[in-house]
């Protein structure tokens, strides 16, 4: 008789401990697939940056470069690239700015390129990305226009010529869709991970522009 007691608190120790076993499950599942999409994005960053850092390539090659970097995954069974910029189901928005700083810290030029989609918060459809939601600040330009600043000094101060500098900035907008549906219980369906880089355009790839 007491054997049957234990069984019997045994069972309802395991269904009180059962739902939280599975939201742990749950939870470590959604963000192992969440830290891997987010890894994607900043590898495409990473290669974006680098490509465009160069000043060889056009920005329409440097975001297919980008795009590419993710390789393949399977959506409703058919291989379809990570990254999407249109159907089925586009998920990905790139900007892509470049700025000109002028020797003495004028900002002369700045012409941006965008492609894809991003999803705004509080919704879950994609809508084509503008230049309005590029998160690239004046803390980004201001301190590449303070290094020009401070670099053409010295170069003035040792006897040598001021130089121009141009930075360019690569925005990457993911939405990531989460594997289960949490609507129910007042969470988004869709989390977005961005990422940014900052990189001077090399001197060697000026002077050949």
């Amino acid at each position: 008789m007491r054997k049957q007691r234990q069984n019997g608190q045994s069972v309802v120790e395991f269904a009180i401990i059962l739902p939280f076993l599975l939201l742990l499950v749950i939870g470590m599942v959604e963000t192992a697939f969440a830290l891997r999409s987010y890894l994607y994005v900043n590898t495409a960053c990473r290669e974006g940056i680098r490509f465009a850092s160069r000043g060889r390539y056009t920005d329409v090659d440097t975001a297919r470069w980008m795009l590419a970097s993710g390789g393949y995954t399977h959506l409703n069974n058919q291989q379809v690239p990570f990254f999407r910029t249109t159907a089925p189901e586009p998920n990905t928005g790139i900007i892509i700015t470049h700025i000109l700083i002028q020797a003495n810290g004028d900002i002369v030029t700045r012409a941006t390129y965008l492609t894809g989609t991003i999803v705004l918060s509080g919704t879950i459809e994609p809508v084509p990305i503008s230049p309005g939601d590029s998160r690239a600040g004046r803390v980004d330009i201001e301190r590449h226009r303070n290094e020009t600043i401070a670099i053409n000094q010295q170069r003035v101060a040792n006897g040598y010529e001021a130089l121009d500098n141009q930075i360019v900035i690569v925005e990457v907008f993911y939405a990531h869709r989460t594997l289960w549906n949490y609507e129910p219980l007042g969470f988004s369906r869709v989390l977005n991970l961005y990422s940014r880089s900052v990189m001077r355009v090399v001197s060697d790839a000026r002077q050949t522009q």
